[in-house]
């Protein structure tokens, strides 16, 4: 019983949520002019906010665990090829019973929404209904080069990052000019995430092509896509100094994020395309600690837990650093 507990847990792709969670503090943090490092441990009057946001991040990781859920439903072939995922090939879980944890997940994420707002849910709906459209016929953008990047730069990264920056508003009127402020603040995530989307179909490549996905690596080569994340790391760069308030939490992991895309771009190895989508990451986490301290307690149960969940479960190591 505690293994099929389990297993339905880590279906939801617990340490793939960690990189949303960030964009999301992301948006928190630079759509905030009150928050501070050290978060509410030194200023006290951003309990309320951060208490809000959290809430509000809680219902969206449940939308977005839907939708991993839906893409592993919809990839088992091409997961059992890649060896990157084993509840669903392996059968420890049934896809009926995916199908209703993923439902269950977006519906309690919808209510959740519900409670902060129109905007909210709106961005909750916009978030799903990308997610179908990514992983389900007929659209399937996974499966077609320019669409599994755009909807990656608009899903995981402006719309993850606009749900954060409006947990800063929560109970005030969204004006226009608010609006514009926070899409023009949400570019440089956006263009980031779809850096790192580009650099992980290329160690997925074989996969993906004899299973008939054409994904960017499959169809422009590694080359191509390692030089055209590296460009899309460059414009994150530079688009984070329009963030509004405390830009450098995008800025400074993102300036040494470039050096490793153009290396990337550079030797085009498969190895160091491991390295250009998962330091960014670790580097941007690293930086929303800083305003959120409890955050780094989060990532730790998070990594550690899944390290001896898979382990255990698989003799496997994941989440990892290496290059696998």
């Amino acid at each position: 019983m505690l293994k099929k507990i389990l297993d339905g847990f880590f279906l939801l792709r617990i340490p793939l949520l960690a990189p949303v969670w960030t964009i999301f503090l992301v948006g928190w943090i630079t759509g905030n002019s009150n928050a501070c490092p050290g978060g509410f441990f030194v200023n006290a009057d951003l309990l309320k906010s951060t208490s809000d946001a959290w809430i509000i991040l809680g219902g969206f990781s449940l939308a977005v665990a839907s939708i991993y859920v839906v893409n592993q439903i919809a990839d088992i072939e091409s997961d059992r090829i890649n060896h990157k995922l084993f509840i669903l090939p392996n059968g420890f879980i049934s896809v009926k019973t995916a199908w209703v944890l993923s439902a269950f997940c977006a519906i309690s994420g919808l209510i959740i929404a519900s409670l902060f707002g129109k905007i909210f849910l709106t961005l909750f709906i916009i978030s799903l209904i990308l997610g179908q459209l990514y992983n389900l016929p007929p659209a399937s953008l996974k499966n077609h080069a320019f669409g599994g990047l755009i909807a990656n730069v608009l899903g995981h990264g402006m719309v993850t990052y606009l749900v954060g920056w409006f947990s800063a508003y929560v109970n005030t009127p969204i004006t226009i000019e608010m609006f514009r402020t926070a899409v023009i603040s949400s570019l440089a995530p956006a263009l980031a995430n779809g850096a790192v989307y580009l650099a992980t179909t290329v160690p997925d490549a074989d996969g993906d092509r004899s299973t008939g996905k054409q994904t960017f690596s499959v169809k422009y080569g590694e080359k191509a896509t390692a030089i055209f994340s590296a460009i899309m790391c460059a414009g994150a760069l530079i688009t984070s100094f329009l963030m509004n308030y405390n830009a450098w939490v995008m800025i400074i992991p993102t300036a040494i994020s470039v050096v490793f895309f153009s290396y990337f771009a550079f030797t085009t190895k498969k190895e160091i395309a491991f390295k250009a989508f998962k330091w960014p990451v670790f580097l941007l986490s690293a930086s929303v600690v800083l305003f959120q301290p409890e955050y780094g307690l989060l990532i730790l149960l998070t990594f550690f837990g899944s390290r001896l969940y898979y382990k255990w479960r698989f003799n496997f190591d994941y989440p990892t650093f290496k290059s696998k």
